[in-house]
């Protein structure tokens, strides 16, 4: 179970001038400017890290028998050479001046045809304006896959490869794409963007910068013919994808499939319905 503690003691003491300068004038980072406030990471402070021989004992090999193929991707949005700032989620961690991006999973093999989808619905594009209307954000339909470079790779034996920009995953046979989706969510998400601004520690850091959070939360308008309804973005999280977080990833990927496998009765039965689709409410099992 993931700790979430958003209080306002998440800031490091400082070390230097607030707001001076991390990478030189004109960088085309999305980070350029030292903040005190301390990012959440996902999994919390500390992610458990399964033995080295967890996916060859003879416990999980009996136990696991593969089913579907899905992949875990990071995506971003927002460079755009039309536009002369940057807009979109890189415009988001500009004006945040934290890193963000959409992590999430698909069974889609064709990654792009996922991209495809979220350009479409312009995923995240949705937002409160200055004078307090909601209102439809610019770059949200221009969505690019990221690197996923964690520091060291999957333990041996593990049902987890690096792939092309992704983390190809062999879920067990049981463990539906929703559920293993839901469980992913559950343990990251002490970091989603979301639930932070909200919080005593994103007050305070939205507070520092002069901006106002509520113009910094993410939803998307999903469209059913000429009905639409709007949905708050779930899938933003402070991480980065060439980093730590990455193995952090991972490491959480392994911990929820070894988990499910070993573990048969702390499974819960579940059924996730989308009340926005027509299916009335759905069964949300405590993770």
């Amino acid at each position: 179970m993931t700790t979430i503690n958003h209080s306002i003691t998440t800031t490091v003491p400082a070390k230097r001038a607030v707001g001076s300068r991390l990478l030189p004038e004109g960088s085309a980072g999305a980070v350029t400017e030292w903040y005190p406030t301390r990012w959440p990471r996902v999994g919390g402070k500390a992610v458990l890290k399964l033995p080295d021989d967890a996916f060859v004992t003879e416990r999980f090999l009996t136990a696991y028998r593969p089913g579907k193929l899905v992949f875990g991707y990071c995506a971003g949005c927002g460079e755009d050479n039309r536009m002369p700032v940057a807009t979109g989620l890189l415009g988001l961690a500009r004006r945040l001046r934290m890193g963000v991006h959409k992590v999430s999973v698909t069974a889609q093999v064709n990654l792009r045809d996922r991209m495809r989808e979220l350009n479409a619905d312009r995923y995240g594009a949705l937002t409160t304006s200055v004078d307090g209307h909601l209102c439809s954000d610019l770059g949200y339909d221009n969505w690019m896959l990221q690197h996923i470079l964690p520091p060291s790779g999957p333990l041996p034996g593990s049902p987890v490869t690096l792939a092309e920009r992704s983390l190809a995953i062999r879920l067990p046979h049981d463990l539906s794409v929703r559920e293993f989706d839901k469980r992913l969510h559950s343990r990251m998400r002490n970091a989603a963007l979301n639930p932070w601004l909200a919080s005593q520690a994103g007050q305070a850091h939205c507070a520092l910068l002069g901006v106002n959070p509520a113009e910094l939360m993410r939803a998307t308008g999903y469209g059913f013919g000429e009905v639409k309804r709007a949905s708050v973005a779930q899938e933003f999280y402070f991480f980065r994808p060439k980093s730590r977080d990455a193995e952090r990833l991972l490491r959480i990927v392994e911990l929820i499939i070894y988990d499910h496998v070993v573990n048969p009765r702390r499974r819960v039965a579940a059924s996730w319905k989308s009340r926005g689709q027509g299916y009335g409410t759905g069964l949300r099992p405590s993770i």
